[in-house]
C-alpha cells in the first residue's frame, strides 16, 4: 500500500512539474504573481462603484502616477498577473476593474456596450479622484482605452491598445468562441468550467456570453474620423498570429494622430499572457518607466 502510495506521490508531482515547466513563461508569472501579491508591503485598495443598476468592482495598488489596466472580455482583472507586480514596484499607482459583469462586478440594467464600458470606467476615475492616467487595454480593453481617448481626452495621457480592433471587421475569425463540442463530453465541462472560472461570472457564464458575443457582431463601429481624433501618443501591439488582422492594426495606427504599431513575433490573442516578457518591454520603454 505505502510502495503503491507513494509511486501515485511521486506521479502527480511530476505531472505537477511537467505541467508547469511546459507552461513557461505564464506559470513562473502566475508563481511570481501569488508571492508578490502576499509579500509585498504595498496595501491594495479595493472598491465599488454603483452605476446604472451595476457594481462595478476596482482594485487600487500603490502610488505615484497612475495607470489603468483595462482586460479583454470574458476574462477579469488578474489577467494581468504578469504585470501587475513589475508596475506596482516601479512605483506606479496601478489601477485595475473588472468589466461590467465579469469578475467581481455585476451586470446590472443596462445592455452591454463599450460605451456602458467606458462610462463606468470614468466612473472608478471619479471615485479615486484621477484626473489623468496611462491606459493599457486588452481586447476588449483596449477598446474602451480608445474610446476614453476619444470621449474623455482630457482624462487619459497615454495609451497602449493591445489587440484592440476598431470594428467588427478586424477581426480574422468570427468573433463566436462558441466551439462545436459534444453536447456531453469531459471535455466541453472542463471547457466551460474554465471558462466561467475566467471569466468570473460563474453561473451566469453563458448569458454573458452570449452577450458579448454578440457586443462583437457588432462593435466598436470608429471610423477614419474617430481614430484621429485620439490625440493621445498610442502604442498598437498586435500579436503575429492574433485573431485581429494586421493589415487593420496597421490602419488603426496610422489613422490615429499619434499612433505607432509593434507587432509581437508568434504571439497570438494572448500576448499579455503569453508572451509578458515581449509586451512589458515595449510597455516599459513607451511609458518610460523601468520594468
Amino acid at each position: 500500500m505505502k510502495s503503491w502510495s507513494y509511486k501515485l506521490s511521486i506521479g502527480v508531482l511530476v505531472l505537477i512539474l511537467s505541467v508547469f515547466y511546459g507552461l513557461k513563461p505564464m506559470s513562473v508569472n502566475a508563481l511570481h504573481y501569488l508571492v508578490w501579491k502576499y509579500s509585498t508591503p504595498i496595501q491594495a485598495q479595493t472598491g465599488n462603484i454603483d452605476y446604472q443598476g451595476a457594481h462595478i468592482h476596482y482594485v487600487s495598488y500603490g502610488h505615484g502616477s497612475p495607470v489603468l489596466l483595462l482586460h479583454g472580455g470574458l476574462s477579469n482583472k488578474l489577467s494581468w498577473f504578469s504585470q501587475i507586480p513589475w508596475l506596482v514596484d516601479s512605483g506606479r499607482q496601478v489601477i485595475l476593474i473588472d468589466t461590467r459583469g465579469h469578475g467581481y462586478s455585476t451586470h446590472g440594467d443596462a445592455k452591454l456596450s463599450y460605451e456602458i464600458f467606458t462610462e463606468d470606467t470614468l466612473q472608478v476615475l471619479d471615485q479615486l479622484g484621477i484626473q489623468r492616467t496611462d491606459v493599457i487595454g486588452w481586447s476588449d480593453g483596449g477598446i474602451i482605452a480608445l474610446l476614453l481617448g476619444l470621449h474623455a481626452p482630457e482624462r487619459v495621457e497615454k495609451i497602449v491598445a493591445i489587440s484592440a480592433n476598431f470594428h467588427p471587421s478586424g477581426v480574422i475569425l468570427e468573433a463566436d468562441s462558441t466551439q462545436k463540442y459534444p453536447d456531453v463530453t469531459i471535455f466541453k465541462t472542463v471547457r466551460d468550467k474554465l471558462r466561467s472560472w475566467w471569466s468570473g461570472a460563474g453561473d451566469e457564464h453563458a448569458e454573458l456570453e452570449a452577450e458579448i458575443n454578440e457586443l462583437w457582431h457588432v462593435a466598436p463601429q470608429m471610423t477614419h474620423t474617430h481614430l484621429n481624433a485620439i490625440t493621445a501618443p498610442t502604442l498598437v501591439v498586435v500579436g503575429e498570429n492574433d485573431i485581429i488582422d494586421l493589415g487593420h492594426s496597421q490602419e488603426l495606427a496610422q489613422k490615429l494622430a499619434a499612433g505607432r504599431l509593434e507587432i509581437i513575433p508568434v504571439a497570438g490573442h494572448a500576448a499579455p499572457i503569453t508572451h509578458a516578457d515581449e509586451l512589458n518591454k515595449l510597455i516599459a520603454e513607451f511609458l518610460n518607466i523601468k520594468p
